[in-house]
């Protein structure tokens, strides 16, 4: 058996970099322990600890916190969804034969913040109650990054997804046809919505289940929550709210920033070639 101590990363060929490589990422590995065993028991060279942070370091890995997939996730389900009908539907908007909007309602909460702390202490940051939260409704013009329509409220049920929907036609008058495309909750699939919908011109189109990856309204969320939510701290709820507000009132200034976000690439979330 070879041995180094060093960890010369130089010990290992290309053809075992490679290998190596496929392997880290077909199979997922908790510690560098584990990785140090396998090349081991591969190819007869030991590394020590340093050594394989290093190498790893070198060939593009890093050690951060994995992302939850819902193990439900059915790719071949996203897959058809996207070719059959998600992209058909867009093209259909590129035409200007109807607009899309994607669909989603989202809970937004007080400041909460990550940073950069010494070891051993703590950074104590204000905060207010849990309970002081802005309920959002929303939906994302497919086309139009800067073309969001929100409507606050106290719930998201099936009556403040009609006064959204009531939002939504009232900006576009002059569209024959309007698509949402949004997650299978309940709200979405109510009798009397249902019902009331047939004599609009909105169609609504249902993502796969456990599919939050293919609505582009999450990234929506996630660029809210950076560039207000979690940058500052409001003392009160109304502080808040407003700030929110604000934030939609004045999207147009993130144009670019948004359209970079919102491409209409749709990641598949593939839970069964997971390998743990």
């Amino acid at each position: 058996m070879q041995t180094n101590h060093e960890g010369y990363s130089g010990k290992l060929d290309d053809d075992q970099i490679l290998q190596l490589t496929s392997e880290l990422q077909s199979k997922l590995y908790l510690t560098s322990d584990e990785i140090i065993d396998w090349v081991v028991v591969q190819f007869g060279i030991l590394f020590t600890k340093n050594g394989m942070v290093k190498l790893l370091h070198r060939i593009g890995f890093s050690y951060k916190k994995t992302k939850q997939v819902p193990c439900e996730a059915d790719v071949q389900r996203q897959q058809d969804f996207v070719k059959e009908e998600l992209n058909t539907i867009i093209e259909g908007a590129r035409q200007g034969k109807s607009k899309v909007y994607f669909m989603d309602a989202v809970p937004t909460h007080n400041t909460r913040r990550y940073g950069w702390i010494q070891r051993g202490k703590e950074k104590e940051l204000l905060t207010v109650s849990g309970r002081d939260r802005v309920n959002i409704n929303g939906a994302l013009n497919a086309l139009d990054p800067t073309d969001i329509q929100v409507l606050e409220c106290e719930s998201v049920n099936a009556q403040t997804t009609k006064d959204l929907y009531l939002k939504i036609l009232e900006s576009n008058q002059g569209i024959d046809k309007i698509y949402t495309i949004a997650d299978n909750a309940r709200y979405y699939k109510n009798k009397e919505l249902k019902e009331w919908l047939k004599d609009t011109k909105i169609e609504q189109v249902f993502l796969p289940p456990y599919s939050p990856n293919l609505n582009i309204i999450e990234r929506l969320w996630k660029f809210l929550k950076k560039k207000v939510i979690n940058s500052t701290f409001f003392r009160t709820k109304n502080e808040f709210r407003e700030a929110v507000h604000t934030f939609f009132e004045n999207v147009g200034q993130y144009k670019n920033e948004l359209a970079s976000l919102l491409t209409l690439n749709f990641p598949i979330l593939n839970s069964q070639s997971i390998l743990l």
